[in-house]
């Protein structure tokens, strides 16, 4: 009788993200919600400001195509902050997802850099100290320049739109997409990934523009699933 074969023993896979990258998002994040809260509108601006505050307040629909997830989530800032105008609780949250949406770009940038830095050959040998600071300094400066650009400002903490809140969502499905490609067999992230970018059809249908780019970015690493 022929032997079963013995079940494959999982590979372990070493975190991607090391301290250094994590530190980069904190500081990151920490500094663009600051400056984001001390200049937040006090009240209703101009523009969709107040429609889309009463859709916030009633978890209602919005002018077409009706932003189901962005409604939703604004609604649950002005649920659970018990201080505040709606507009400023709108804005509050608008200011978390965007601040965050910059911490995940510092972290992705930290990692890349450490990446980058290992596949030249004449930095390979450069301090470990070094390569840290390089990293970290280059994810903050990053994740700043988006967060504190004068468009992702106002569009955050200005006037309540639409406009940008899709990109902290769109920076959340490429880390999850960067952290597949690191350990291909952990298709739960890919699967993720998917999912959050599912969310942002709903957020603005003009991020359905990125899909042929996601999908070439998955055949390059799986050109089966690619494919499929």
């Amino acid at each position: 009788n022929a032997t079963p074969a013995a079940p494959a023993v999982p590979v372990k896979v070493p975190p991607m993200f090391r301290r250094i990258d994590w530190l980069a998002l904190i500081i990151t994040f920490a500094s663009v919600w600051a400056v984001y809260l001390w200049t937040l509108a006090p009240e209703l601006t101009l523009e969709d400001s107040g429609e889309l505050c009463t859709g916030s307040y009633y978890a209602g629909i919005p002018h077409p195509p009706g932003y189901p997830f962005w409604a939703i989530y604004s609604w649950f800032w002005t649920f659970i902050l018990p201080i505040g105008n709606v507009a400023w609780r709108v804005e509050v949250g608008q200011s978390f997802a965007a601040a965050m949406g910059c911490g995940l770009l510092a972290l992705m940038v930290s990692r890349g850099s450490s990446m980058l830095i290992e596949g030249i050959e004449d930095l390979k040998n450069i301090p470990k100290q070094w390569e840290n600071l390089i990293c970290m300094v280059s994810g903050s400066v990053a994740g700043a320049l988006l967060g504190l650009g004068g468009f992702m400002w106002k569009e955050s903490v200005v006037i309540n739109r639409i406009s940008v809140f899709g990109v902290p969502w769109m920076i959340v499905m490429l880390v999850l997409m960067m952290r597949w490609m690191y350990a291909p067999q952990q298709r739960r992230y890919l699967y993720l990934a998917m999912l959050v970018f599912g969310w942002c059809a709903t957020i603005h249908q003009s991020l359905l523009l990125s899909a042929p780019a996601v999908e070439i970015l998955i055949a390059l690493i799986s050109f089966k699933l690619g494919r499929d």
